[in-house]
């Protein structure tokens, strides 16, 4: 370890400023550090989604069990730039098998649930220490930060959840609707107030999320480890006062030969004037060791001090300050979750009633009503284009083997009396899911239920080729709402 090649400034720092020094170092080499927790986890990832492809939270649960593999990858990177040392991908590799390998046991089984993972780890891995002097060096180092580590340690899982639902958000709302039939149909069997009904796809989406957020967030958590843990070690060793020793006698380097021999001279000067003087005849008489030794001890210099100094025990200090952070960690969670609630409400709120207020903007306007799509997705929706007895006719078609076609004209009949009778505002460049919201946004006089019925088979049928059966089709047009409002 070689403090003068150090790339970062070492001085004693308060524990939450170690943790910005440890994000500091992690952000100055994110691609590597990243990268690094990838190869570590990628076979490991690759064989558990072999294994337990159709049990996908099984196989997070296991990627998550095995984060400290990565975790081991980023340390060693960090640890390495901060001395100077940039390690070539051949020997990143050839570290793989060891981040493994190493302690297995004891750190991935044993002490996997440790909030002071990355200060353990690297005492193992950069210190290299076990057994008893690995026990005594942990206790040392974590004097100062555990509460700081446990904060960062349930905050990481937290912010990794968060992160994998908005990464999945983000994914249902670029999927193009209508135009993937697998995940329309998945989405359209989904009912989020059951969550043991998820569909697989939507479950290996999610775990795929939420692998890469636990990746990201693994990395910055323990790069903030580090730092408490270089930190630290500032604090007991005083690296500071050494590389600032070092500095100083870098400065004073090139005066040291003028020094010396500037003392040279002098000394040969003063030795060849007394020489001149007369040399022994008048030097001093000499005393003897034991009268000089006496006479310098009996200095009150060296008198010796004792002073006494009543010392807390680490364990207290340590748990009352990680009880602290823990709780101020919580409050400030739960003040954010709260916020998000009542924001998420509000936005709610608006978007399910948001029929009320245009309907608001269009009595403001004069009560002129805006003119309706009268072709949707290719298909007319006119009440001219459909047969008198529509019902009727949908079924003589699937009679006669013509199911698609069945199914089109039941399909835009219903939008044709949406629009007509339930209100609904449609517009021609609307998918079926576009339709579908429209029509439960506008209540019962729309006759939700029904509509998303017809919507999933229509689906099914026009875009995946799977028919319903007879009675599926024989039901639709004996429950079609708007039978009795056309015969009156």
């Amino acid at each position: 370890m070689r403090l003068d090649a150090v790339t970062a400034e070492l001085r004693p720092r308060g524990d939450l400023e170690s943790v910005d020094l440890g994000l500091a170092l992690a952000r100055r080499d994110f691609w590597r550090c990243w990268i690094l927790w990838l190869m570590a986890m990628g076979p490991a990832t690759v064989l558990f989604a072999w294994l337990l492809w159709d049990y996908p939270g099984w196989l997070l649960f296991f990627c998550w069990w095995f984060k400290p593999v990565g975790a081991r990858m980023v340390l060693f990177q960090l640890s390495r730039r901060l001395f100077g040392e940039q390690p070539t991908w051949r020997a990143l590799w050839h570290e793989v098998p060891r981040a493994w390998s190493r302690r297995f046991w004891y750190r991935l089984v044993w002490a996997r649930l440790s909030p002071f993972l990355p200060v353990t780890m690297a005492v193992e891995d950069l210190e290299g220490l076990r057994g008893d002097a690995y026990r005594r060096r942990s206790e040392q180092l974590l004097r100062r930060g555990s509460g700081v580590l446990t904060t960062n340690f349930l905050l990481s899982d937290l912010l990794a959840g968060w992160f994998g639902l908005a990464l999945f958000g983000l994914v249902v709302l670029l999927m193009p609707q209508g135009q993937d039939a697998v995940w329309t149909n998945a989405m359209e069997e989904w009912d989020p107030s059951d969550l043991t009904t998820i569909p697989p796809l939507i479950l290996r989406t999610i775990g795929g999320c939420m692998l890469l957020a636990m990746s990201l967030a693994d990395v910055f958590f323990t790069a903030a480890g580090f730092g408490i843990y270089v930190n630290t070690r500032t604090w007991i060793e005083g690296w500071d006062v050494e590389l600032g020793f070092r500095r100083m006698a870098q400065r004073l380097g090139k005066v040291l030969g003028l020094i010396s021999l500037m003392a040279v001279c002098a000394f040969s000067t003063d030795a060849t004037a007394r020489a001149e003087r007369g040399g022994e005849a008048n030097i001093p008489a000499r005393r003897a060791p034991e009268e000089v030794i006496r006479e310098v001890k009996s200095s009150p210099d060296f008198e010796v001090q004792k002073v006494k100094r009543k010392v807390a025990k680490s364990s207290d200090r340590d748990i009352s300050f990680g009880g602290a952070g823990i709780a101020h960690g919580f409050a400030t969670l739960l003040t954010v979750l709260a916020i998000s609630a009542v924001v998420g409400l509000v936005a709610w709120m608006l978007w399910k009633y948001r029929h009320v207020f245009a309907r608001a903007a269009e009595a403001d306007s004069g009560g002129e009503k805006r003119p309706t799509a009268r072709v949707v997705m290719g298909m007319a929706v006119t009440p001219e284009s459909l047969p008198p007895d529509l019902t009727a006719a949908v079924w003589a078609l699937w009679q006669q083997g013509r199911g698609h076609e069945a199914l089109a004209l039941l399909y835009r009949g219903t939008i044709a009396r949406v629009i007509e009778r339930g209100q609904v505002e449609i517009h021609e460049a609307d998918t079926e899911g576009d339709c579908l919201r429209r029509v439960e946004a506008a209540g019962q006089v729309a006759h939700p239920p029904y509509f998303k019925r017809l919507t999933r088979v229509w689906i099914r049928m026009a875009y995946a080729d799977i028919a319903p059966s007879d009675e599926d089709v024989s039901a639709l047009c004996r429950d079609w709402p708007f039978a009795e409002r056309r015969a009156a």
